[in-house]
């Protein structure tokens, strides 16, 4: 088990053991800007946008609350074009960003306007486009991640995604917008509660394991992700948000049965995601 995964179980034990303490976020984003397609002198330009992404993301508070999480993850984004729309350039981009727990996005169609010296404001309340980008999804990885700490602990900041897409939508620059408030409405309906509710109880599966041994709810817990996994499979069986979760935990599954007497959790798990089919019929339990 990594140092990484040992300190998210015992963050969750933590939380279950402290319902009181309410929990804030610090995000830690490596951030990746590619331009190699502009011209040099739009690269000039554009020369300091990777550490002002930097440290917008790292420096800023996205939650009022005092006890801090700290969120590891990757950002990258892929300047494509630049075109002249009056007196603005408008960039089209793809951006990626990615967490440890598997909240990761890929968005084809990211339109923004820069300048030099432009500043980053995290109390703007003026609508700019790229920090629209930004805001919407620091927001939903950290709804995702804090979705896994506590049941449902990530929706204040679903609510401020979808807030933040609805202004996209109604801007000047909609592009995208659509899509994203697509997204933010699908992980938060109710045919992916049980979806939420499994992201939560795999990491307590994950502690009743390996941090925390107990055979017993180890066994309970695997079979309620299993279970929940299921109900979003039969619901949507080509849910985006269900396969983002199987993409991301699918080689990590197998520990949860560690202590299972029978097939059964496998079994299901082939059924709603066979793309791993190899992977999971490789995993071993105490039977």
């Amino acid at each position: 088990m990594t140092a990484v995964k040992s300190v998210r179980l015992i963050g969750v034990f933590l939380v279950l053991l402290l319902p009181q303490f309410l929990i804030g976020q610090t995000l830690r984003a490596k951030v990746n800007v590619k331009m190699s397609h502009l011209p040099p002198n739009e690269q000039q330009i554009l020369a300091d946008l990777p550490q002002k992404i930097a440290d917008y993301y790292n420096n800023k508070r996205w939650g009022d609350e005092n006890q801090d999480i700290v969120i590891n993850c990757s950002v990258s984004l892929i300047i494509e074009t630049v075109t002249n729309r009056g007196s603005e350039k408008v960039y089209r981009s793809q951006f990626l960003i990615g967490s440890e727990s598997g909240e990761n996005f890929y968005d084809k169609t990211v339109e923004f306007t820069y300048q030099v010296g432009e500043v980053f404001d995290q109390y703007q309340t003026v609508y700019k486009p790229l920090l629209g980008v930004l805001d919407f999804y620091a927001y939903m990885v950290i709804a995702g991640e804090l979705d896994t700490y506590d049941l449902f602990a990530g929706t204040p900041f679903y609510d401020k995604a979808l807030d933040i897409a609805n202004q996209g939508l109604i801007s000047n620059y909609p592009l995208g917008w659509q899509k994203r408030l697509e997204e933010v409405k699908l992980i938060t309906d109710a045919d992916h509660v049980p979806l939420r509710e499994a992201k939560f109880y795999y990491y307590e599966t994950l502690y009743f394991v390996e941090g925390e041994p107990n055979p017993d709810l180890a066994q309970q817990y695997a079979r309620g992700v299993v279970d929940r996994l299921e109900q979003v499979y039969r619901r949507k069986p080509n849910s985006k948000a269900l396969k983002r979760f199987l993409d991301a935990h699918y080689q990590e599954f197998c520990k949860l049965f560690k202590y299972d007497r029978d097939r059964r959790n496998i079994e299901k798990l082939i059924e709603i995601d066979p793309r791993h089919r190899s992977t999971y019929e490789n995993c071993q339990s105490s039977r």
